[in-house]
């Protein structure tokens, strides 16, 4: 798969903002190409929600009737997405989805931004969702693969096999967290403790609701093996750990550094964006 361009801008706390992205997008040729743009991080909630039992046409009311206690603005604010996950293999009958809940504004704002810089807004997407696109080009996804990628103030780990997402987690700590306690060893297990719980515990929820036995692999992300993570991972759970290199991965012009790696993953999994596959 072919990689043409990928660039970094830093945003910066000034009125060219949209200027910039025009001259950036610009710069790689993008003219009118159909946009996905991806809401930052903190400006939504993630709910994983039963689905109600309610005729199809009432269940977004439903969900939002549900989920309404949950948000930290009111809920007519709202503007809710959902998407299905994979019927689990107990004898509950749930069927469950995960709720993306945002203000109205917000989207409105993210809206105004490209459309100044002169940009085709076709999607709008969620990080969660961009790492799950690069998680299922991995070959371990075909036997069932975690995928555990940090941002600067969270993490984010997906449980995907055969192109299927089955599995969500967003973890309180990211790559800020992680470099500032390098250097002190136990601030630095204490937080590595916290990842490898989050991880056990996404395991034995995706072993006990699916019929697939246990996810033996996990990959992480560019720039995310930080304070010994990967080993820590290996000893304390037993999964083989490998580190991710999109250069390997994508057919590039040039080879990506690690860091404009870590930088551009969630943009390159937007880019990969297309109808979810159906369990």
């Amino acid at each position: 798969m072919r990689l043409s361009a990928a660039a970094v801008e830093r945003h910066a706390n000034d009125d060219d903002w949209p200027g910039r992205l025009e001259r950036q997008a610009s710069g790689i040729q993008l003219g009118r190409t159909p946009l996905t743009s991806v809401l930052p991080s903190g400006s939504y909630q993630l709910v994983l929600v039963e689905i109600p039992n309610v005729p199809a046409n009432e269940v977004p009311s439903a969900v939002r009737w549900q989920i309404k206690d949950i948000l930290d603005f009111p809920v007519d604010e709202a503007v809710i997405e959902m998407f299905e996950m994979p019927e689990l293999s107990t004898s509950s009958n749930k069927n469950m989805a995960y709720a993306v809940a945002t203000q109205r504004s917000r989207v409105q704002d993210h809206i105004e931004l490209l459309h100044d810089a002169g940009l085709s807004l076709d999607v709008i997407d969620i990080p969660e969702l961009c790492t799950r696109n690069i998680a299922t080009l991995l070959p371990q996804d075909a036997r069932g693969v975690a995928f555990l990628h940090f941002a600067d103030s969270h993490g984010t780990l997906t449980i995907t096999r055969q192109g299927v997402l089955y599995l969500i987690r967003q973890i309180e700590m990211g790559l800020a967290a992680m470099e500032a306690v390098v250097q002190d060893d136990f601030a630095r297990k204490e937080l590595v403790s916290t990842i490898v719980l989050e991880t056990q515990r996404s395991l034995d929820y995706y072993e006990s609701h699916f019929d697939y036995g246990p996810v033996t692999e996990l990959v992480l992300a560019p720039g995310s093996n930080i304070g010994g993570l990967a080993d820590s991972l290996h000893e304390e759970l037993g999964l083989t750990i490998s580190s991710l290199d999109l250069n390997g991965l994508f057919d590039m012009r040039a080879a990506l550094s690690i860091e404009d790696q870590s930088d551009c993953l969630v943009a390159i999994g937007a880019a990969l964006r297309s109808e979810p596959q159906a369990a």
